[in-house]
């Protein structure tokens, strides 16, 4: 929900889009990830990156603040693939 995933150029991800989540894969840097905060029963969709030693979800909106990974936070699966609803 939401324009987070929604870049003004290159790989976007609009709403509405589905995904769907592989969640065997091990997450990395680069990879497109859904994660899930311990205090939220809701998940959230983002790039994983790393910065300076440090891992980050990121969103393709640059309006949108990246947020730290930490211990609070689960990496539920990498997306495999994203399709437009018709």
């Amino acid at each position: 929900v939401g324009d987070a995933m929604t870049a003004p150029s290159g790989l976007s991800i609009g709403e509405g889009m589905m995904i769907l989540v592989d969640p065997a894969l091990e997450p990395e840097p680069g990879k497109l990830v859904v994660a899930q905060w311990a205090s939220s029963p809701q998940a959230t969709f983002r790039k994983l990156m790393e910065e300076s030693g440090q891992l980050y979800l990121v969103p393709l909106n640059p309006t949108y603040p990246k947020m730290l990974l930490n211990d609070e936070c689960r990496i539920i699966g990498v997306v495999v693939q994203a399709t437009a609803k018709f």
